[in-house]
């Protein structure tokens, strides 16, 4: 048998293994899902009204669309979707993109992977924008920019907090300078609506946050509070600062958990619990509760003064 005959048999069984393999449409319509590391479990285990998409043995937080978000923050359609601008489709005519910006609309419904909605929480009206992965992995290009500016504007017109739930992959390459040029357009969105308005900005890490999210208005110091579900927050994956570091990362590398130890993050909750913090220091902020003194607001800003020293 020569070198020729046992590379196309080799060949001929990893077809043979592939095929094994289910397809993601196999795997989007099957009953089960693999979590945990011990075996298929049912779906309907995680995804429902209680589990919240959040597996009941691992604790791992599944994605939540933006209409999910709202639903569970604000209630059920107690909450009003806020038409954001359409810009230019596929300005610089990049090969490709405008199917996948068909693709992304066709999945979430939405123009683009920004949703905002404006709605009332326990007697705050609260102006909020979710980022949707579903959409092109949850990329900011000209029309999500100037959604998470028009959410801005939005509250600074109706004097609302903002709150933001923060994931995705960063800035849409396809539109190049385009999508760039909206890190440094959020973050004057964002600081402009805080000091116009002396109104709390908190934003939320979500699922994964990537790249030009966490480098412009999600970063650290720009939210007055930020708080996270489990998650993964960086800039650059995992895999890639391996491999141009060529160094073994520490446990729990680029985890929520380790930015609150780092003093980057104020606190990781579950999802069944984060609206219950979200509100509660939204009512400390804003002095709502009457059963917080003086004292404690004293407290809690020296705490907060502490947690940004330490970033």
């Amino acid at each position: 048998m020569n070198w020729l005959t046992k590379a196309i048999n080799f060949g001929e069984k990893i077809k043979k293994v592939l095929k094994k393999r289910p397809s993601r449409q196999e795997q989007a319509n099957s009953k089960w899902i693999s979590c945990c590391g011990t075996g298929p479990q049912l779906k309907s285990t995680i995804f429902n009204k209680e589990q919240l998409n959040t597996c009941p043995n691992c604790n791992k937080h599944y994605p939540f669309t933006p209409r999910e978000r709202f639903d569970h923050f604000f209630g059920k359609n107690n909450y009003e979707i806020v038409k954001t601008p359409e810009l230019a489709e596929n300005p610089l005519n990049f090969p490709g993109y405008k199917e996948k910006l068909e693709r992304g609309r066709k999945i979430t419904g939405h123009h683009c992977a920004v949703m905002v909605a404006q709605g009332v929480k326990d007697g705050i009206k609260v102006t909020s924008f979710a980022i949707d992965s579903r959409f092109n992995g949850g990329s900011i290009n000209a029309s999500a920019g100037e959604a998470i500016v028009y959410c801005f504007q939005k509250a600074i017109d109706d004097l609302t907090p903002v709150v933001a739930w923060s994931e995705g992959g960063g800035q849409a390459m396809q539109e190049s300078n385009i999508a760039l040029h909206f890190m440094v357009k959020t973050v004057l969105a964002a600081n402009t609506f805080k000091d116009s308005t002396k109104l709390p900005f908190i934003n939320i890490y979500t699922n994964k946050c990537y790249g030009g999210i966490t480098a412009s208005f999600a970063a650290p110091s720009i939210a007055d509070i930020c708080f996270a579900e489990p998650s993964m927050v960086g800039f650059a994956g995992q895999h890639i600062v391996k491999n141009q570091t060529r160094e073994d990362l520490p446990e729990g590398f680029q985890s929520s958990k380790v930015l609150v130890e780092k003093g980057m993050c104020d606190g990781v909750f579950n999802r069944k619990e984060i609206n219950e913090k979200i509100i509660g220091i939204l009512k400390i902020l804003l002095k709502k509760n009457s059963e917080v003194n003086s004292e404690s607001l004293n407290e809690t800003s020296e705490t907060n003064i502490q947690t940004r020293e330490a970033s």
